[in-house]
């Protein structure tokens, strides 16, 4: 039924009607979305295929079947479609070969590696692309080679800045300091210094306001561009350096003079006492400096040595609110006037570590209204930093119902969210029909073509005999497999084998490795907890979906490749 369904949405996604490609395309959004869809390897192959083939001229943005399709092949992660997608690669759009390049950074192989670095080479060296910074930056050796190739596009107004991010990754890795500091100090300064004269155009009217109701993504774009050659002055320190570093601890940006501060605190600039207890205590910039801080050994150099949690948790609350996106990502231009702490609750996440919340209340256009943030980790101390992200608003008026109101909704949602969540099935696979029984099913087909073809005779017993053996076995067969499936369900990995079930949760799993015909799985007493068939699952899809599960958690298990 899925492949009658597949194959049909595949036709009409090359149909000229474009109302056509529409439903198609909406039909392969449904497919994506379902759970547990299984296709068959070589109709997935047909699929790329059919991907870097022509399609109808598009009549709109959302008419780009090749992109589409490759979005949904790369929940396929199969070595057959990575094969496929590395074939045919050169012929996808530009847009469709990024999304499979983030598909191969995912898998962290080696060899896939080797053959997107002359990829990213060559795509660079031809066409403007969107690049996966974020992802590309997580690879300085990788992003190093890359670069060294095509260190020329550092002049290119679109990658320019791309450039200047995967430098940065070079040298915070401590991969190579100073990286082609020759050649990148002089473009730095001239960079710099256009950004700032673009900058000063704004800070004579800064107000925070400004910023993120009325300036917003232009000037986010510019901040964010600002900081970024700011913190490379660290690595790439100079006089003239020095000189910028000063002017800049003079601009009204927080967040900008909080990089400024941070390297200048780095090259033992001097700076003011006064300015440090500013910069720690603004909305804009506490948090910021505080990771900066953090992330370079200096967190005791952060003036607000007692109760900085809930500072903290307010910044992290303005945040929140500001940049704030409704369902089509547009800013939603909400701008808190005033945010104040209402309450605390001290509860277990779903990992039943011991967390915090913080009940906030925040006044916007007038109105007050609640939001709730954390969970702050209390596994690291009462006043640590470290939050498992779940800060949120719904807009609730403050003075609808009393804080206890309040608090009693929080945990009727939290309540909802992790029955949801333990009930939700991120993989499920059985085992499929023997080889065995198909082999039985070859042997009974032929040996009824040749009954037919010879004429029903006195043997015809024999061969309904057989055909009723078959059904049998296979009745059983059938039987077995609705009885053993391993899923993944909310936090615990279960194995089912006739009655019996065994579970292990998710960040109780030290490793994960297989052979020829088992799949190991180790707790983190390195004790052989769980081994299920490997001819139950495709284990490429297996590791990839655990990965993904586990890649939240501060001890992430080692899963065999």
């Amino acid at each position: 039924m899925n492949e009658l369904k597949i194959r049909s949405m595949m036709k009409r996604l090359k149909s000229d009607d474009p109302g056509k490609r529409f439903e198609a395309l909406g039909t392969l959004y449904e497919c994506k979305m379902e759970k547990d869809l299984e296709v068959r390897v070589d109709l997935l192959k047909e699929m790329v295929g059919l991907a870097a083939g022509t399609f109808p001229e598009p009549v709109d943005g959302w008419d780009n079947p090749s992109y589409y399709l490759i979005d949904f092949l790369c929940d396929y992660p199969m070595p057959e479609v990575l094969e496929q997608l590395l074939k045919y690669f050169d012929r996808l759009p530009s847009d469709a070969k990024v999304r499979v390049m983030e598909l191969f950074l995912a898998t962290e192989d080696e060899e896939l590696f080797y053959e997107m670095e002359e990829k990213l080479v060559a795509l660079m060296k031809s066409e403007d692309v969107q690049l996966p910074v974020d992802q590309l930056t997580r690879y300085p050796v990788f992003v190093r080679d890359v670069v060294e190739r095509t260190f020329e596009k550092i002049h290119s107004p679109h990658y320019k800045f791309s450039m200047y991010e995967f430098i940065s990754a070079i040298n915070e890795s401590d991969l190579e300091w100073g990286y082609r500091k020759e050649e990148v100090l002089p473009l730095l300064h001239a960079d710099y210094e256009k950004l700032r004269d673009e900058y000063l155009t704004y800070d004579k009217d800064y107000h925070a306001k400004f910023v993120y109701t009325s300036w917003k993504e232009s000037y986010f774009t510019l901040r964010y561009h600002m900081s970024m050659l700011i913190g490379l002055m660290n690595y790439y320190y100079s006089k003239e350096a020095e000189v910028y570093l000063r002017e800049a601890l003079n601009f009204r940006d927080p967040v900008i003079r909080a990089r400024v501060l941070h390297v200048c605190i780095e090259k033992n600039i001097e700076v003011e006492k006064d300015l440090l207890d500013e910069l720690a205590s603004n909305l804009e910039s506490a948090e910021g400096l505080y990771w900066d801080l953090k992330s370079s050994n200096k967190e005791h150099l952060y003036p607000i040595k007692e109760k900085k949690q809930p500072l903290l948790a307010k910044a992290k609350l303005f945040t929140y609110l500001v940049y704030l996106r409704d369902e089509e990502g547009s800013l939603m231009n909400k701008f808190p006037e005033e945010i104040h702490m209402q309450d605390t609750i001290e509860t277990e996440n779903q990992y039943k570590q011991p967390v915090r919340y913080y009940l906030m209340s925040f006044k916007e256009s007038g109105t007050d209204y609640v939001a709730w943030v954390g969970g702050y980790s209390l596994e690291d101390g009462d006043d640590t930093a470290h939050v498992w992200e779940g800060t949120y608003t719904d807009f609730v008026e403050l003075d609808s119902k009393s804080l206890e109101g309040h608090k009693q909704d929080f945990f009727s949602r939290r309540e909802e969210m992790s029955q949801k969540y333990h009930e939700e099935i991120h993989y499920e696979s059985a085992p499929k029909l023997s080889k065995g029984l198909w082999f039985f099913y070859a042997i009974l087909i032929s040996h009824w073509v040749r009954v037919l073809l010879n004429g029903v005779d006195d043997e015809v017993y024999i061969s309904i005999g057989f055909t009723a053996l078959g059904l049998l076995l296979t009745a059983y067969e059938m039987w077995k497999i609705k009885r053993s499936k391993i899923s993944i369900v909310g936090q615990e990995l279960i194995i089912n084998k006739g009655k019996d079930s065994k579970v292990i949760r998710i960040q109780d799993i030290k490793k994960v490795k297989y052979n020829k015909k088992q799949i190991e799985i180790f707790n983190k007493e390195n004790a052989l907890q769980l081994q299920v068939p490997l001819k139950w699952v495709n284990y490429d899809h297996f590791s990839y979906v655990l990965r993904e599960q586990t890649q939240h958690l501060r001890e992430r298990p080692f899963i065999e490749e």
